[in-house]
């Protein structure tokens, strides 16, 4: 392990002491799609990274005995590459997705995403499509050809090398209308060990959970249940598999208002024993086998993610990461079946991400991979922490991202509310308050109340707050910044994206007075609209919009309040320059939101640009064009209105 670490250790220092600091980098440093998640074959031959290939996510696939050779290449002009997963030693399925018209029953145009996948066979140089809507749930190793998939609920054999035609391996459950079997469990040898079942619950309290979820273990042709609970309004049940040991399945609980822990459930008798719990963060998720999918270990999401494993092997090369890279967030995030290789990733408030192929029989490591590489630490701003009370004395989370090379006096503030809002900002690298860190702006990222992460009670507390205690915490954020001296009270913009952009335009609505300009990235609008949309879109499902109904409220019961928070409906509040972007074929936000705001600014006879973004039809800035559009219309949007 010493000689592992100081390969790693070394190849650190080299690479951190490289190069020299500018002062500015370019948007387009910034604006790159960053590589993400390698992942290595099975047997050790290969490795995988998603990237930016000509602007759109795609695939580079490389030896790992000669890394520097030409990879193999997988990159769409119609599809979105959304991730990948090994099923064989020579064949990786990689995950896709594009946007395709439907009527609806009622007869609306409307739009929805198709998942796709594609087998690539390496060793035949071909691929294969496969069914839409699948995802693979064990590689059955054992087996050349065949993978384990699940479509609908239910498991199919698939062969990958024979057109990917699909035959029924076993029915899971399926009730009255959404009813059904929403996670299954395999050892990665082709049997199945357990399931979830889920059944709808319909209430009218909108702080309850929508679904009763029960374990399931299978063995010798029985299933035997173990535990029922109550699922969170995302339908997700937190059982993450068996333990290494097959003795128990390990869950990730909400424990009822207070953080998330990891918890086991005996695979005999259901009896369920707690095994760790933070007192401030969540566990944020379980870490699974690459292989078997047994639970491995967990992850919280502290100021920066940490990682701990159950097997003393697997948490001492950890401790070995970590020393490695001090200061920094670092795990492994795939191995080969042997644990022979390993790729490591590392990343932190100003280290984008970075991967390394560790070879821990040679001790030899090698950089294979690096999101943004033209910034290095010193050209970016200095992230911290930033807590402060909100106005309830809710204690709250938030980080300052600081100018390079400025004192933390009476700058320009950017304040970023996040998406989701069930999310969270931490002082991992964030290439979007780093780029406007670069052009001389202190940014302030505040986890406000229905954030995630800090236990179910914060997350439910903003639950029906859109423009109420939710924007409070945002606005108490704000002014700490001016009271502590830190932001020029006449120069402060709101900027957000998602719920951040509605955030931004109810910034510029409920609390006009702090703001010198708004910027939304497809930010909700019209609330009352939004929601019949949903119900447009999943029309059919006893669940459509369930959790936008939790979070923000019934599009009928709801109704006086959704208007009274609505920022579309109360353009004639605004006082300061409002920039609206959106994606044209945006189906999470539909880009009528963003229509709609602006036809109300403009018959309020206020100052408002609205860019529409061709070409990418993603929510999620999934194109480099999109990105570096947004990077460069946001800095001369600022720079007209609180610039230095």
């Amino acid at each position: 392990m010493a000689a592992e670490v100081a390969a790693v250790l070394g190849l650190a220092c080299c690479l951190m002491s490289a190069g020299h600091a500018q002062t500015r980098p370019p948007v387009e440093a910034f604006a790159e799609l960053p590589a993400q998640a390698p992942q290595i074959s099975p047997d050790g031959k290969y490795f995988a990274v998603k990237r930016g290939i000509r602007g759109r996510p795609g695939i580079d696939i490389y030896q790992v005995d000669a890394p520097s050779a030409p990879p193999l290449v997988f990159t769409s002009d119609d599809w979105v590459v959304d991730g990948m997963v090994w099923a064989k030693n020579d064949v990786l399925v990689v995950y896709d997705k594009k946007n395709t018209a439907y009527d609806s029953r009622d007869g609306q145009s409307l739009v929805r995403p198709l998942e796709d996948a594609t087998a690539i066979l390496i060793s035949e140089r071909k691929q294969v499509r496969l069914s839409a809507y699948m995802r693979i749930e064990d590689i059955n190793l054992e087996d050349a050809d065949h993978v384990i998939a699940s479509v609908e609920g239910s498991l199919f054999t698939m062969d990958l090398r024979a057109g990917g035609q699909p035959t029924r391996f076993m029915k899971g459950y399926r009730g009255a209308k959404d009813d059904s079997t929403s996670k299954w469990f395999l050892d990665g040898h082709g049997n199945v060990v357990g399931r979830v079942d889920a059944t709808y619950v319909p209430h009218s309290d909108y702080t309850a959970p929508l679904w009763h979820l029960t374990l399931k273990a299978y063995k010798n042709g029985t299933w035997s249940p173990l535990a029922t609970f109550e699922g969170e309004v995302d339908r997700g049940d937190g059982v993450g598999g068996l333990s290494e040991d097959g003795r128990s399945f390990l869950r990730l609980a909400p424990n009822g208002v207070s953080t998330k822990s990891v918890t086991a459930i005996d695979a005999t008798t259901g009896a369920e024993t707690k095994l760790f719990q933070d007192p401030t963060y969540d566990v944020s998720h379980l870490l699974t086998d690459d292989w078997t999918g047994r639970v491995i270990g967990y992850a919280v999401d502290e100021d920066m993610p940490t990682f701990h494993y159950f097997d003393t092997a697997r948490e001492a090369l950890q401790k070995g990461l970590e020393k490695a890279f001090p200061g920094l967030s670092v795990h492994a995030v795939s191995a080969d079946i042997a644990r022979d290789k390993v790729i490591a990733a590392v990343t932190g408030p100003r280290t984008p991400a970075s991967y390394y192929l560790v070879n821990r029989v040679t001790h030899q490591a090698t950089a294979i991979a690096a999101s943004n590489p033209g910034l290095e630490p010193d050209m970016l701003g200095e992230v911290k922490p930033y807590p402060y009370a909100a106005r309830d004395g809710l204690a709250l989370h938030a980080y300052l991202t600081l100018p390079p090379g400025r004192p933390a006096k009476n700058l320009p503030l950017v304040v970023m509310p996040h998406g989701g809002p069930d999310a969270r900002d931490d002082m991992e690298f964030d290439w979007w308050s780093q780029f406007l860190a670069t052009r001389g702006y202190a940014v302030l990222r505040p986890n406000f109340r229905g954030s995630a992460g800090y236990g179910r009670a914060f997350t439910e507390a903003g639950l029906h707050q859109w423009g109420l205690k939710m924007q409070d915490d945002i606005s108490d954020g704000v002014k700490k910044a001016i009271a502590d001296g830190i932001a020029d009270p006449k120069r402060i913009c709101i900027v957000g994206a998602s719920y951040g952009g509605y955030a931004a335009l109810a910034g510029a609505t409920l609390t006009p007075e702090l703001y010198a300009c708004v910027i939304s990235y497809a930010g909700i609008g019209n609330l009352p609209e939004f929601m019949g949309y949903l119900q447009a879109q999943y029309r059919g499902s006893i669940t459509y919009g369930s959790f936008e109904v939790t979070r923000i409220g019934d599009a009928f019961d709801d109704a006086a309040r959704l208007k009274a928070t609505s920022p579309a409906l109360h353009a004639d509040n605004v006082q300061a320059p409002i920039f609206l972007m959106h994606c044209e074929r945006d189906v999470t936000v539909p880009i009528v939101q963003s229509e709609g705001m602006e036809i109300a600014l403009k018959k309020a006879h206020k100052k408002v640009e609205f860019i529409r973004i061709s070409g990418d039809d993603d929510h999620y800035l999934s194109l480099e064009a999109s990105r570096l559009n947004l990077l460069k219309e946001t800095d001369r949007f600022l720079a007209a209105n609180i610039g230095n």
